[in-house]
């Protein structure tokens, strides 16, 4: 037994303690630790951020499918046509309609503060908000609806106003195949010009007269957008969307209400 106890002790006065807790053996362990977290947060720095890149390809995708690029290329072409002076100068009478979180479009068409929109954009109300270019807000009254031709007449209390001609021939399919230019509030976006060309006319259900068909971008805020002729005249005021009557593709067409029927409900409200 005390041969077994002289053995162990041997043993232990054997080891070196003082090299077992050596500080410098201790800062490299302390110095090795620090490096692997250190590793460890840059390695989930790294996997964060692929999934961040991965989120933000996902959503860009997403938008994309939304807008799709015809959507983004109108803000393209509208920098380019608003460069131009006459454009510069319809923009001037072209309004933003809100109210109650619809949005649409507007023009005016006389001096003294009548403004043509779709029926649509102020169906449920008599008020809305109308807003220039210029940045210049009224408040507007609607005096006149007809859901029939999709057309409202909205007045503001103003003066010398800047506003667009109304193209009054009853004829309007001899301008199919002319080149025309729209303005408008589409999407989240405003003031946007865009072109186009008129492609024939259309009779839709229920309707008693034929509308304009428009071969051009046309998105949601575009409702109330007149369409300009090179002339700077009026000759139609998109109101919607539809499937391309004469073919058998499922091409999208804009449609407008023709600038004829407009100068005669605009008659009746100023007789």
């Amino acid at each position: 037994m005390d041969n077994e106890n002289n053995d162990q002790k041997h043993t232990e006065d054997e080891i070196d303690w003082e090299a077992f807790f050596n500080p410098e053996d201790k800062q490299e362990w302390e110095k090795e630790k620090l490096q692997k977290k250190k590793r460890k947060k840059f390695f989930v720095k790294i996997v964060s951020s692929l999934l961040v890149l991965a989120l933000l390809i996902s959503g860009l995708e997403v938008w994309i499918n939304i807008f799709n690029l015809p959507a983004v290329n109108f803000v393209k072409v509208s920098n380019q046509l608003s460069k131009q002076p006459d454009v510069k100068e319809y923009k001037k009478s072209v309004v933003t309609i809100e109210w109650d979180g619809v949005k649409g479009t507007g023009f005016t068409v006389s001096p003294a503060g009548l403004i043509v929109t779709n029926e649509h954009v102020v169906e449920g109300t008599n008020r809305v908000n109308v807003q220039f270019k210029s940045g210049e807000l009224y408040v507007g009254k609607v005096i006149a609806k007809h859901p029939e031709l999709d057309v409202a007449i909205i007045e503001i209390d103003a003066e010398n106003l800047p506003y667009l001609p109304l193209a009054t021939e009853k004829d309007w399919e001899k301008w199919v195949g002319e080149e025309i230019i729209f303005i408008g509030n589409p999407l989240a976006f405003s003031q946007i010009a865009n072109q186009g060309k008129i492609i024939g006319k259309a009779q839709l259900q229920d309707w008693d007269v034929p509308v304009m068909m428009i071969a051009a971008p046309i998105y949601k805020g575009n409702s109330g957008s007149p369409v300009l002729n090179e002339k700077g005249q009026v000759v139609g005021v998109i109101f919607a969307t539809l499937q391309n009557p004469k073919i058998e593709t499922k091409e999208i067409i804009g449609a407008a209400i023709p600038s004829f029927y407009i100068n005669e409900i605009l008659e009746t409200v100023t007789d």
